[in-house]
């Protein structure tokens, strides 16, 4: 059981690799094994062995790179697409003052992002890495507070959490978490739930922390391209996440 260091962001990295792992490395390694990319070692097999290595190298890097996408960020993203949990942020935010509960019924979230890496030696591209990332959010037993247009409270919740890293169509690495929503989600000044243009001039706090956003692919949990809630978080005793390997 692989736990993220306090006060941490949880990432598909983290979740995938663990928090202490060399990503790049691990991932350089499958792609070189005799089980990895065949493609990309047919394109570089013409090469010496050190620029074959350097290559797979650099491209293990930008993947990794690729894969540090917030996860808590996506699912605030696909509970602002709710219909239950907008059309109360308006009513508490036409409303000041007002602060609804909001319990959800078991519900799933789903991202889907397919961004590629070129590797090019000596400037020309001699392979593309295609890749697959899918999160998977199974969401249990949610109560929600809300006031002002914002996520206030996360009163109770259970969250299974399934990543799977693809390379070229075939799986490469997958992973399972459980999330107990109230100890991850930080809440000192609220989650914007709803577009920033339906606040008041100067409601939206400055300084509010703007998660990563996944890059090259569609997001089928929500529409919206932004992810904000507070970087700070309360002090806990306990790991705020456990992976389930």
């Amino acid at each position: 059981m692989t736990t993220a260091r306090e006060g941490s962001t949880l990432t598909a990295l983290d979740l995938l690799f663990g928090p202490d792992a060399d990503a790049a490395e691990t991932l350089a390694g499958e792609i070189l094994s005799p089980g990895g990319d065949q493609n990309l070692g047919r394109a570089l097999a013409h090469l010496s062995e050190t620029t074959r290595k350097a290559a797979v190298q650099e491209a293990a890097t930008t993947v990794a790179a690729l894969l540090k996408v917030d996860l808590i960020g996506m699912l605030v993203r696909g509970w602002r697409e709710h219909r239950d949990i907008v059309s109360t942020a308006r009513r508490t935010l036409a409303a000041p003052g007002s602060t609804e509960l909001v319990s959800m019924s078991a519900h799933e979230v789903t991202a889907d992002q397919r961004p590629s890496v070129s590797v090019l030696v000596d400037g020309q591209r001699v392979a593309t890495l295609e890749l697959g990332l899918s999160i998977v959010f199974d969401v249990n037993a949610l109560l929600l507070g809300i006031s002002g247009g914002r996520l206030v409270a996360v009163h109770s919740g259970r969250c299974e959490v399934t990543t799977t890293l693809t390379v070229q169509g075939t799986d490469l690495l997958v992973r399972h978490a459980h999330l107990e929503l109230p100890g991850v989600i930080s809440l000192r000044r609220g989650i914007r739930l709803l577009p920033i243009g339906e606040y008041p001039a100067g409601e939206y706090p400055p300084g509010e922390y703007t998660g990563s956003e996944p890059r090259g692919g569609d997001d089928t949990g929500s529409g919206h391209q932004g992810s904000e809630y507070p970087a700070e978080r309360d002090a806990r005793s306990e790991p705020w996440w456990q992976s389930a390997g």
